[in-house]
């Protein structure tokens, strides 16, 4: 191997052979630690995220080092546009009375699958399949498991066909493969069909909260699950190195590091992943400085907030009401996430609903549909802006994770809906509120 897991807790290496659920020594979660690293980002030709498969843990996946290949599940995922944001821009720079921060967004809803989710997965997936997993379960409000279905798709996870199968594939014309998402009852159908058409199964649990407990029972009968649980290998420290690109992307998108980088946060990995990333960077003297990471959570639910602002060492819980942002619903985050954001002179804010409403116009009018999640992101540069974190003369990225296309009934307040007008100028005129007709 030429990396370990590290504990980020305790310091301990353990080696990834024994698909350690955990830290051994301590039981605090693990990362991937490389042995060694380029000192310089990639000349390769590709344009996507195995453009940096030196700066990935890649071995059983039939990758060598400097070579141009990736795995074979790959669909082109990464590279996504690093797009300007004018309009984001002068919302910011409403905080100054000259100047203000130039703002761009990060789009991964570029992604095959729609999202930033589609970094982890092909790293996941492909190692799990490595190991023998012809099974895979996970849990999601929708982004993660259409991005793990799609990619255990791609890598051929099927099952054999039992009688019943093949009567129900001889009426349906279905093969069903081997693969289940449950999904929160606030998931919206877009993200159900894109499941099924990738081949999996979508079941909708009235009870969301039991989720952990069905996949583990399904570990225990040898199912893979790419979920976090206690106690099982669940392939977690490759999630941040396939986030981590994001990072190595910015720096080559941009020709620079940027001043901040806001990321909406759930669970806290895919900012942490981003950190890591320019860490690297900056470790291996591609970089001489690192930006500030700025974290958005809602207002409803924001633990991370609550942690940084009250100075505590770990983050707790928040029970709020459920939040319109339902991708970053959780009641809590990681420790690793809030070090992230104090080791990198960050800060951590949340967003109104109407905030991130009047986000998913801004970056609409910038051209990109963002799911509410991910306007949380452009939603709080108001908020640096107004404490200093972000300044009239820096760049800042806002990491855009998902689409709104996938969310129809969440972004209905945002963005309105449609009039059924009759066929006439007047008519139109009426509807939409002024005068078509004039020229």
């Amino acid at each position: 191997m030429t990396y370990v897991f590290e504990c980020l807790s305790c310091g301990a290496s353990i080696d990834p052979d024994q698909r350690p659920a955990d830290c051994p020594e301590c039981g605090g979660a693990l990362e991937v630690v490389h042995e060694e690293l380029p000192d310089a980002l990639p000349g390769s030709g590709r344009t996507d995220l195995w453009r940096y498969a030196d700066w990935l843990p890649t071995e059983g996946l039939g990758l060598d080092r400097g070579s141009e290949g990736a795995p074979s599940s790959s669909m082109g995922e990464g590279w996504t546009p690093l797009v300007e944001a004018p309009h984001l821009s002068d919302t910011a720079a409403a905080g100054f009375e000259v100047g203000g921060p130039d703002c761009y967004l990060k789009n991964e809803t570029a992604n095959p699958t729609w999202s930033w989710k589609d970094r982890l997965a092909p790293v996941v997936v492909p190692h799990a399949v490595a190991n023998g997993a012809d099974r895979i379960a996970t849990a999601s409000t929708g982004n993660h498991a259409s991005a793990v279905a799609a990619y255990a798709s791609r890598a051929g996870v099927e099952r054999e066909r039992s009688e019943r199968d093949a009567r129900r594939e001889a009426k349906q014309n279905d093969g069903v493969e081997r693969v289940l998402a449950f999904v929160h009852p606030s998931s919206e159908p877009p993200h159900h069909r894109q499941i099924r058409a990738y081949g999996a199964e979508a079941i909708r649990l009235t009870d969301y909260g039991e989720r952990k407990r069905l996949l583990s029972e399904l570990a225990d009968r040898g199912w893979f699950v790419a979920y976090n649980l206690d106690d099982r290998f669940t392939g977690q420290p490759y999630v941040y190195e396939g986030y981590k690109t994001i990072a190595y992307e910015i720096v080559e998108e941009l020709g620079e590091v940027p001043d901040a980088v806001v990321v909406p946060v759930g669970a806290g990995d895919g900012l942490y992943g981003v950190w890591k990333g320019f860490r690297e960077l900056a470790a291996n003297g591609v970089v001489a400085d690192k930006p500030r990471m700025i974290s958005a959570e809602s207002e409803e639910r924001h633990p991370l907030a609550a942690a940084f602002e009250s100075g505590a060492k770990s983050v707790g819980r928040d029970d709020g009401p459920e939040p319109l942002s339902t991708s970053t619903m959780g009641t809590t985050s990681g420790d690793h996430a809030l070090a992230a954001v104090r080791a990198s002179g960050g800060a951590a804010y949340a967003a109104s609903r109407e905030s991130v409403e009047a986000a998913i116009r801004a970056v609409g009018r910038d051209g990109v549909f963002l799911e509410p999640s991910s306007a949380l992101a452009p939603a709080v540069i108001s908020q640096a802006v107004e404490e200093g974190v972000v300044g009239p003369d820096d760049t800042a990225v806002a990491v855009g994770t998902g689409a709104g296309v996938a969310w129809p009934e969440k972004t209905a307040g945002a963005v309105g809906e449609s009039p059924t007008v009759d066929p006439s100028l007047d008519s139109i005129s009426e509807a939409v509120g002024f005068d078509v007709n004039s020229t």
